[in-house]
């Protein structure tokens, strides 16, 4: 899109990767020429739009991220939800950490998962060319509300590979990490043609032992994996035309416990020891072993005609997310599974479709862009439970999770907005957002989960609305920037939400088809300010400061407290519209460069409440769980010779003790913590295309346990080395 930002700050510092001032900017109506000419830095300032983040590929494997959690992580404002064991992650972003408070596309089409103790979601960071981090509800192109922000991942390109007047290329890379004995192997092809054909085809895999735990070493038991992963992508670009079809795969496998957020394994008792003949046993019966793969297939087209009236683009995708997981015989045998913990074996999937065509046209001080989209989201969830083989009630043990019916979402939207000039230095961008969310369930074979006296009423229900927001953009000086936002936007509630049950003698056992949508008042404001030469004629320093204030209304929770008669005898819903909660917080960034040397700060900080108690809304306010601790990041680094420089970062944690009063819902409390990290790349000038990276994370194998993750505990010190070679 040719939507951009005001003038001083519209070129993108990180596409430009390796400049830093602009000197002139010439501009009409339908084009700008952007001459750059500066301080060539080693790492370039990417402070560049409010309140969002954009991490690119060179800075992904320099860092060697173990999973794209940990990818994210690293962006301030944004905070990994997880432990040790792969599939375990989650995202959290200004509090937010329900998925569907979080959008994640990739190359344009929605991806994620979600299912009770498991991650949510999963992509190989060393797929990704440009991952765009946008906190907060205010992205107007976001489907259905996405309240604590949008993740938009684009995989490597050809361009992001061929270095110039080149056609065909190859990349090989092989990365070791000491902590769980990981090796993992890269190979990618990638070419174009003069007529404007081009492909690339990446592949990954990877093989993990258990991981260590920080402090003692102690092995976190049955947190090995296998991965396999990859990328196809074929195109062709003319003048006026791209066409594109994309495809990723990512599959993790391996022995884990069934809820795979956790620490350790269940202590097991002398009886179990006895029932299944040895300590050994009787652990293995307590584990399953896990399938989980996502394939992402989007195509697309671009037409670009010599007029400003014309940036057309369709997108249409499909992702398909599957999870199976099956108990070792002896559990069949001899263990009772309760109706709560799944049962023996597991599946789960989700299928989307999804479309987006939109179009963008200039208008003398006016960038109309207008767009449609469709969604239809497909959940099926089953499992066989071998202890009720024999109860009719439940299906003879096949039988749909109560807490996860299966059903279908389709979401038809529109959405407009003006990016209007006002001035050369004051841009103003109203968007409006319609939806209509159309959502069904299906039937439980299990009498007890499809009693139609007890509520159980899966029959489709329908929800709409409309979500207006207002962006100002303000070019205050040359080096400062000011922004405000807001954003009122609504969430349909989910399949879960509306389809839930509980046996028909529970006090709440209804499905929830009279929920109404949730409600969001989203404010955020920034100044960025950009100065060079602060202490030096070649050094440049660049701030942001962004403040929010978030205001929920209508949020789904359990029914509990005041919400739940007892007495009356009432058909009641499981789920119900809560009065809702509120967060504020901000998120300070800073970075300076000066010849080789170069530094980064970051803290971030947010605070959020109930309106009354998630028990008893009549009662007093109450601390919001998931709201993580106040993080403050310092990275300094520098480059010694040309292609070889070394970072260190050390990372604080401050205790987190507002963790909420409620039981079930209520998180442990957390120390404050810190942890040191380090790393080093060498881009071999004498052997072109190679290049080795060292990364040490958690230095000082500091155990901890992130608050977030409710006890489960992080990996000990890794020492990951990566050899790359690229022809």
């Amino acid at each position: 899109m040719r939507v951009n930002s005001p003038i001083y700050f519209k070129v993108s510092l990180l596409s430009l990767s390796i400049f830093h001032s602009i000197s002139a900017i010439a501009s009409d109506n339908t084009h700008e020429e952007v001459q750059v000419i500066g301080v060539k830095y080693d790492k370039p300032i990417t402070i560049s739009e409010p309140g969002q983040t954009t991490v690119d590929w060179v800075l992904i494997e320099e860092q060697q991220y173990s999973n794209f959690a940990a990818l994210i992580d690293s962006v301030p404002g944004a905070t990994l939800d997880g432990g040790a064991r792969s599939g375990g992650e989650r995202i959290n972003i200004r509090g937010f950490d329900d998925p569907s408070d979080i959008g994640v596309f990739v190359d344009g089409a929605p991806i994620g998962f979600q299912q009770y103790r498991y991650g949510t979601f999963f992509f190989d960071p060393f797929l990704i060319g440009e991952a765009e981090i946008i906190k907060g509800a205010h992205d107007y192109r976001s489907i259905n509300g996405k309240f604590g922000g949008s993740i938009r991942i684009k995989t490597k390109t050809v361009d992001d590979l061929l270095k110039a007047n080149e056609s065909f290329g190859y990349r090989v890379g092989t990365r070791y990490n000491d902590n769980g004995n990981v090796n993992a192997h890269t190979l990618s092809f990638y070419g174009k043609s003069n007529s404007g054909f081009y492909y690339l085809a990446n592949g990954s895999v990877t093989d993990s032992e258990d991981i260590e735990l920080g402090g003692d070493g102690k092995s976190l038991d049955y947190s090995g994996y296998e991965q396999e992963n990859m990328l196809l992508k074929v195109g062709y670009q003319n003048d006026a035309h791209q066409f594109e079809v994309s495809h990723t795969r990512y599959k993790d496998e391996g022995r884990k416990p069934w809820a795979n957020r956790r620490g350790e394994m269940p202590n097991i008792s002398e009886y179990n020891i006895k029932k299944y003949g040895s300590l050994e046993a009787a652990q293995y019966a307590y584990t399953v072993y896990n399938k989980y793969q996502d394939n992402t297939t989007t195509v697309s087209y671009n037409y670009t005609p010599n007029t400003p009236y014309i940036d057309f683009n369709i997108k249409a995708a499909r992702s398909e997310n599957d999870r199976h997981w099956v108990r070792p015989d002896i559990a069949f045998e001899k263990m009772f599974v309760s109706v709560g913990s799944y049962g023996h074996e597991s599946w789960l999937s989700y299928k989307r479709d999804f479309v987006d065509i939109y179009n963008e046209a200039m208008f003398n001080d006016h960038t109309l862009v207008t767009g449609l989209q469709y969604q239809k989201t497909e959940r099926d969830s089953l499992v066989f439970n071998a202890s009720y083989a024999k109860k009719e009630a439940k299906n003879y043990g096949w039988y749909t999770p109560y807490f996860e019916p299966s059903g279908t979402q389709s979401i038809y939207a529109a959405y407009i907005a003006d990016h209007y000039q006002a001035t050369d230095a004051l841009t103003i961008t109203p968007s409006l957002r319609y939806e209509y969310i159309v959502s069904e369930g299906k039937g439980n074979a299990a009498p007890d989960y499809n009693t139609p006296s007890a509520g159980h009423d899966y029959s489709e229900t329908k929800h709409k609305g409309v979500s207006p927001r207002i962006d100002v953009d303000y070019e205050a000086t040359e080096n400062t920037r000011l922004n405000f936002s807001y954003a009122y936007a609504l969430k349909a509630p989910t399949i879960d939400n509306l389809y839930s049950v509980q046996y028909p003698r529970a006090t709440a056992a209804a499905t929830a088809r009279n929920l109404d949508v949730s409600r969001i008042h989203a404010y955020q404001a920034s100044v960025i300010n950009l100065v060079d030469g602060l202490a030096s004629g070649s050094d440049s320093l660049a701030t942001e400061l962004t403040v929010f204030y978030n205001d929920v209304s209508d949020n789904v929770g359990n029914r509990s407290g005041q919400n739940l008669d007892k007495e009356s005898g009432a058909i009641q819903s499981w789920n119900t519209n809560l009065e809702g909660y509120k967060n504020h917080g901000f998120e300070l960034i800073a970075q300076y460069r000066i010849h080789d040397f170069y530094s980064d700060f970051s803290a971030s900080y947010v605070r959020g409440k109930n309106k009354g108690s998630l028990s008893d809304s009549s009662g007093e306010d109450e601390d919001f769980p998931s709201t993580p601790p106040l993080n403050i990041n310092l990275g300094l680094g520098y480059e010694w010779i040309d292609g070889l420089r070394t970072g260190w970062e050390v990372r604080w944690y401050d205790a987190q003790t507002k963790t909420g009063t409620t039981k079930y819902f209520s998180y442990p409390e957390s120390d404050h913590y810190t942890l040191q990290n380090a790393y080093a790349v060498w881009d071999i000038q004498q052997v072109n295309g190679l290049s080795i990276g060292a990364v040490v994370n958690n230095l000082t194998d500091r155990y901890y346990e992130a608050y977030l993750s409710k006890g489960v505990p992080s990996p000990g010190r890794e020492v990951k080395v990566s050899l790359t070679y690229q022809y």
